[in-house]
């Protein structure tokens, strides 16, 4: 007889698998393959910095195509990160283009280029015990990002420029607030010290993704596709 445990922990093996073989396969991840390495800075605002820290917080981050798309062609982008936390620990964002509607927020959308880019979290966060929010990333200076989906026109772009988000917190019902500011640059070599983010294994023990149920298929999803890439180990977080 199937046991209840082994009922629920099927989808996440079944997940699990899949990931592994598609990052088998295209020897890259299974989406986002193509991206920019980053790093910079995240200052947040007065009421949360008891979560992140006061001042300037070290960052490194990726912005990324999530299909890989021929120039000219819309694509999902990505803007992973990662902040240390109050406590110095790695916390991981992952965020992908997304409608900009109450139900938009829930839908991956392709985006035409960088200029109009608008990274959701897809997934609301609780901090604590407060009501769910989603968490968003816009451009503070638009006007100078490609209009283009491509990254090498955003390879150049970051010739000459830093380049800002503010990240916001936005739940149904309530008034959107800013977070705080995220400025990143091109990275050195050997400043970018990851080859994955994760926000459901990095992040603070009061801070949770919800619904915990997808979660749970997010980080198979995730284990999957590192060891995919990595011959089947899978790599530690720092």
């Amino acid at each position: 007889m199937i046991d209840k445990h082994t009922i629920t922990a099927l989808p996440n093996a079944v997940i699990r698998a899949a990931f592994e073989t598609g990052a088998r396969v295209r020897d890259a991840r299974v989406f986002h393959p193509r991206g920019i390495r980053l790093s910079g800075r995240f200052r947040a605002t007065p009421d949360f910095e008891p979560w992140f820290g006061a001042g300037d917080r070290a960052v490194i981050a990726r912005l990324s195509k999530g299909l890989g798309s021929p120039v000219g062609v819309p694509d999902v982008l990505g803007l992973a990160f990662r902040v240390l936390d109050r406590d110095q620990h790695p916390w991981d964002f992952a965020l992908a283009t997304t409608g900009r509607s109450t139900l938009g927020r829930f839908v991956i959308t392709p985006a035409r280029g960088w200029a109009g880019a608008r990274f959701g979290s897809l997934l609301p966060y609780r901090f604590a015990t407060a009501a769910p929010v989603w968490l968003f990333a816009e451009p503070l200076d638009a006007e100078d990002l490609p209009n283009t989906a491509s990254l090498q026109a955003l390879d150049d772009c970051l010739d000459d420029r830093v380049i800002r988000y503010s990240l916001i917190a936005d739940g149904i019902g309530r008034p959107a607030e800013v977070i705080g500011e995220l400025d990143l640059r091109r990275a050195e070599p050997g400043e970018h010290r990851t080859d994955f983010f994760d926000p459901v294994l990095n992040r603070p023990a009061d801070v949770a993704m919800v619904p915990n149920v997808v979660n749970r298929l997010r980080e198979s999803a995730y284990t999957g596709s590192r060891r995919g890439r990595t011959g089947g180990e899978d790599q530690p977080s720092t």
